[in-house]
C-alpha cells in the first residue's frame, strides 16, 4: 500500500512540479508565499515567544538544536533516500506546541532541484525542494489531506500551498521550516533524519 501511494505522489509532484522546475522557483512562489517566506525570522521568534510563555516551554529544551533559529549549515539540501520526518508546530490558536511522532518521508533527485513526498500521515506534504544559496534551500509545494487521492497543485489553492526554508541542522539532520502555515501554528517544523 505504501509503495502504491508512493507512485502516487510522485507522480503528483512530478506534475505539481513541472512549470516549477522549468521556471524555477522564484518565477512560481505565489505573493502569499514569498511574503511568508519574508517573515521566517520573525515567525520563529513568535512562535518560540509563545511556547516559552505556555506550559510547554520545557519542550524546547529537549531538542535545542531543531528550535535554534540561527542553525543552518551549508549544503543545505538533503540527499536522495527515505527519511524519518516529525512535524513540530509551534505556536497559534489553540496549542502553544505539539510535535507529531515520526512519520516516514523521502527525497527524490539529486541536482538543485529535488522531489520532496511525506509518505504516511494525515497531513502529508508534497513538492519540491530548490536550491536557494549556501545556507538555505526553498520548498514550495501542496498539502494532501486525509484520504485525499489527488494533488491540488501549487498556486490553485492557498489553503493548500505550502512555503517553507529547508535547512541543515547536522550532519544527517535537515529542518523545513513553514513560517505562518495557513493552519493551526504560528511556525511548523518538519524535522528530517535518515531512516536507517
Amino acid at each position: 500500500m505504501v509503495l502504491g501511494i508512493r507512485a502516487g505522489l510522485v507522480l503528483a509532484a512530478a506534475a505539481l512540479g513541472t512549470v516549477a522546475t522549468a521556471q524555477g522557483w522564484q518565477d512560481t512562489i505565489t505573493a502569499s508565499d514569498a511574503e511568508r517566506l519574508k517573515q521566517r525570522d520573525t515567525a520563529f521568534a513568535a512562535a518560540l515567544a509563545e511556547v516559552r510563555a505556555s506550559e510547554y516551554a520545557g519542550e524546547l529544551a529537549k531538542d535545542g538544536l531543531l528550535y535554534d533559529p540561527k542553525k543552518r549549515l551549508e549544503t543545505p539540501l538533503p540527499p536522495e533516500g527515505r527519511y524519518r520526518c516529525a512535524t513540530h508546530k509551534l505556536g497559534g490558536k489553540y496549542l502553544a506546541f505539539i510535535a507529531y511522532p515520526d512519520f516516514v518521508c523521502a527525497v527524490y533527485g539529486s541536482g538543485a532541484t529535488r522531489q520532496f513526498v511525506k509518505l504516511t500521515g494525515s497531513q502529508r506534504p508534497v513538492g519540491f525542494i530548490h536550491a536557494d544559496s549556501k545556507r538555505g534551500g526553498v520548498f514550495l509545494g501542496s498539502l494532501m489531506l486525509g484520504d485525499d487521492e489527488t494533488l491540488v497543485p501549487y498556486g490553485q489553492d492557498k489553503e493548500r500551498d505550502m512555503a517553507g526554508t529547508v535547512e541543515r541542522i547536522g550532519e544527517d539532520r535537515w529542518r523545513i521550516v513553514f513560517p505562518n502555515p495557513y493552519y493551526e501554528s504560528t511556525l511548523d517544523i518538519i524535522d528530517l533524519r535518515p531512516l536507517k
